[in-house]
């Protein structure tokens, strides 16, 4: 049977993509290396405790947002319980410390008080930013209706050049205020004045639109919702079947082989696998006409380092959020740039879901997860130096959260090798390419070969990746019209 499409990789991007063309009427085969779908919304449970292995939280949940109309088209929209944030984040400072509300007017309320010299600034920042995510969600509406990137919004062209440093300086004077303000760079993993500033505000600004979400469970939840979606639309789902190529005939892609050795053949091919393994090891032997691509140079964005643990109650948390970021200092572009990881500091991200959804832990437990950044390039044993790192982390994390080391009960880590191992994701990069301003693109020459996921020219996250899969699906529609 020739499929309409066979997609390679189970991350959100490819799953969407598929979602979107199943509940389409469209032939599709996913296959997926590991054992259960998601990529880095995968979650894993040890000793009854459920850990998400890299997702904080997910905008598009919302009742009209891209991801919850997926799922409605899939007839899979009741599968998932959701928990809003609120608040989104707690951010730690030298002497300051706050609270992010879900609501942007309370937040605004909340900065005013903090830098009342600052107010008028504070109303001019998030107006710009609404503007650019207005053009934003111009773009998640449109591309459910078969749209998308057909016009270049003009938002996108005043800051599409632009820094988060660039847009704060229109406004902000405080520097301190400028640092609570970039507060989700290490989302993104680089400094304020590198980091695109649409790519920040689109992160920001969906968090007070849309909503951060958890599915109660955990982000399995969601990935897993996608596929029994898939399967009821006529879609087929296969775990453990890698690919070993992807077979071209005459400049088009004609389907994709297995490591088992199973072809299958189709009009479309998508790859949620990142352009190395795509063109390099999926494409190798291809004609080379068919394989001319381009990565602009561009650095891999960095990676991280993940303690999982299960804790005991009787350690404190400061706050009330889930998500905690401790920073040692206001100048987080020194701190970024140069971020050497697991020294003697407090700057690290916590993530305590059970907070929000006590299913995630036994009775009279938590779950934390401790993130530490891992710059591209860091050398290291991973393997050899596993242990030695998490105990390092863990009397970082101590330092937030004190009592939290004698009531561990269950640890483990994951290190930028894991991610790289159960992803594919080159180095571990856990967001794509660096989030750099511009709008970059892969460059490739075979017409029916499509990508999705967070290396795309839309970059990082789960909405974002969900638009590459959704937008790539369409194209493919329009293509067999």
């Amino acid at each position: 049977m020739l499929l309409d499409a066979v997609v390679i990789g189970s991350g959100i991007g490819g799953l969407a993509c598929a979602g979107a063309l199943s509940a389409r009427g469209r032939r599709v085969v996913v296959l997926e290396q590991s054992a259960s779908p998601g990529g880095y919304l995968a979650s894993f449970r040890r000793d009854g405790f459920v850990f998400d292995a890299a997702v904080d939280c997910v905008a598009g949940l919302d009742p009209d947002g891209l991801i919850t109309w997926l799922l409605r088209s899939l007839g899979v929209e009741l599968e998932l319980g959701l928990v809003r944030l609120d608040p989104i984040r707690y951010s730690r400072y030298p002497g300051l410390e706050v609270s992010v509300d879900a609501d942007m007017q309370m937040y605004i309320e909340r900065l005013s008080a903090l830098f009342p010299s600052e107010r008028q600034g504070i109303l001019s920042h998030f107006r710009r930013m609404e503007t650019i995510y207005s053009d934003v969600e111009r773009e998640l509406q449109s591309v459910r209706e078969g749209g998308g990137g057909k016009a270049f919004p003009s938002s996108f062209a005043r800051y599409g050049d632009a820094t988060y440093s660039d847009l704060l300086r229109e406004d902000i004077a405080d520097r301190r205020l400028a640092a609570i303000l970039s507060d989700r760079c290490p989302f993104l993993g680089i400094s304020p004045h590198r980091v695109s500033a649409i790519r920040l505000t689109t992160l920001v600004m969906s968090y007070f639109r849309s909503g951060a979400y958890r599915p109660v469970g955990g982000h399995q939840r969601l990935a897993d919702a996608l596929v029994k979606g898939i399967r009821g639309k006529g879609g087929t789902f296969l775990p453990g079947r890698a690919a070993r190529r992807i077979l071209v005939e005459r400049g088009r892609c004609v389907g994709v082989e297995t490591e088992d050795g199973e072809r299958f053949h189709a009009r479309h091919v998508v790859s949620n696998a990142d352009p190395h393994e795509t063109f390099s090891r999926l494409l190798a032997g291809a004609p080379l006409e068919a394989t001319s691509t381009r990565y602009d140079n561009r650095r891999l964005s960095p990676s991280f380092f993940i303690l999982y643990l299960g804790v005991k109650e009787g350690f404190s948390i400061p706050g009330s959020a889930s998500s905690i970021g401790s920073f040692e200092s206001y100048d987080l572009d020194s701190l970024l740039d140069r971020y050497v990881p697991f020294r003697d500091s407090v700057a690290l991200g916590i993530t305590i879901p059970t907070r929000d959804d006590a299913s995630l832990a036994p009775p009279g437990h938590h779950v934390v997860l401790v993130h530490e950044l891992v710059p591209q390039g860091f050398a290291g044993d991973w393997k050899g130096r596993s242990e030695i790192l998490a105990g390092k982390v863990m009397a970082m994390a101590e330092r937030v959260l004190p009592g939290l080391t004698r009531n561990v009960v269950h640890s483990v880590a994951a290190t930028p090798a894991t991610l790289e191992r159960y992803t594919r994701n080159r180095g571990g990069a856990a967001f794509g390419w660096e989030h750099t301003p511009g709008f970059h693109k892969t460059a490739m020459d075979i017409p029916n070969l499509h990508m999705t996921g967070h290396w795309g020219e839309v970059g990082g996250g789960v909405l974002a990746s969900a638009y590459t899969g959704v937008r790539a699906a369409f194209r493919i529609v329009e293509a067999d019209r």
